[in-house]
């Protein structure tokens, strides 16, 4: 029986030397490449809220401290607002006894224009002298003369009232935007008054990665170009929002700004570091092969090809890399076969089964 199973094995060992090692390929391929370099940024803000005291008021609460993180809305902080709310409480009442006070003006006038038409009649019949008609008419124009001062104290309060109750909610102190405290600069019971700064808030989407670049990676950006970056081993995708053109006289390099594609999903820190991917110099044709194809090796990187159904070993130079593939400056053309699974241990010259590409 054993010698049985030996024949077998032999038999199929044979056989798949017959039809060749079995391997998954791809073409290597000409493709138009910028080469890239990488450079260092860091987290900056890219707009910063500023949050001022309106009024002249103490600092009654406070509600948030610095690392805080809110919504638009909430409440930071609240001014003392008892003199205010006492001032708007007389301010509505003296209204309202304006707004009585013009009613019965009005219902006077009425009165003295009907004396004055009684008047007028009782004149043009000899029955009254023409000094009562001047008087009564004198009334009626002091009563108007009344209304309308009324009427316009009224509108006048209504201006003071007005603001009293815009002074009223300048006394919370509200989130303007969602996102992050960076900076308090109160503390409860102290006198603030308006234009004070009280909080810096660091809005959601109001980080972004400043970067000093050499000049070959500054000529080869353009506003609106989307870049990649690496942070914390995640990557993200950013586009290029300002070149600045003021340059580092010691070092030749400019600074670039850079805002996130998509909100980071992580709570970014100020100062943190990212590693950017910047392009360079124009684009050319270049030949690409998939990385997996790459064999590392104490004396430098190489790939197996495949020709006319057998293995080559070749020497590689390798260019950038260009998302799963990376350029090969010499030692593979366009059209070449090389092996991306199964080339550790092929032999030169050993007969390969191609069982499946990577492209």
């Amino acid at each position: 029986m054993r010698q049985i199973l030996i024949g077998f094995s032999l038999l199929f060992s044979q056989s798949l030397i017959a039809e060749g090692v079995p391997v998954y390929v791809d073409r290597a391929v000409s493709a138009q490449v910028q080469t890239g370099t990488s450079v260092a940024g860091r987290i900056v803000a890219g707009e910063i809220y500023t949050l001022s005291a309106e009024v002249s008021e103490s600092v009654s609460a406070m509600n948030v401290r610095v690392g805080d993180t809110v919504i638009s809305g909430d409440e930071l902080a609240r001014l003392d607002d008892t003199e205010i709310r006492n001032h708007l409480k007389s301010l509505k009442a003296r209204q309202a006894y304006l707004r009585a006070h013009l009613d019965l003006l009005k219902q006077r006038k009425t009165v003295r224009l009907q004396q004055l038409e009684r008047a007028k009649g009782l004149t043009s019949r000899d029955l009254l002298t023409r000094d009562v008609t001047e008087q009564a008419e004198l009334n009626v124009i002091q009563t108007e003369s009344d209304v309308v001062k009324t009427a316009y104290e009224l509108e006048d309060l209504k201006i003071d009232i007005a603001d009293s109750e815009r002074q009223l909610k300048q006394t919370r102190i509200l989130a303007n935007a969602s996102g992050r405290v960076i900076e308090v600069s109160v503390t409860e019971g102290q006198y603030v008054k308006p234009g004070d700064q009280l909080f810096q808030l660091l809005p959601e989407l109001g980080v972004e990665v400043e970067a000093e670049v050499r000049p070959e990676a500054y000529e080869s950006m353009s506003v609106g170009q989307i870049v990649s970056g690496q942070l914390r081993k995640s990557s993200a995708d950013l586009k290029v929002r300002a070149l600045i053109a003021e340059q580092n006289q010691r070092t030749g390099s400019r600074v670039i700004r850079l805002e996130f594609v998509s909100p980071p999903k992580a709570t970014l820190v100020l100062g943190e570091s990212i590693d950017l991917k910047l392009p360079i110099g124009q684009l050319t044709e270049q030949v690409t092969i998939a990385k997996d194809a790459v064999i590392p090796g104490k004396e430098g990187h190489r790939v197996v090809v495949i020709v006319d159904g057998k293995a080559e070993s070749r020497r590689i130079e390798l260019g950038a890399g260009v998302g799963d593939r990376i350029v090969v400056m010499k030692g593979v053309t366009a059209g070449d076969l090389v092996v991306t699974q199964g080339q550790e241990g092929l032999r030169k010259g050993q007969q390969v089964s191609v069982v499946g590409g990577q492209s």
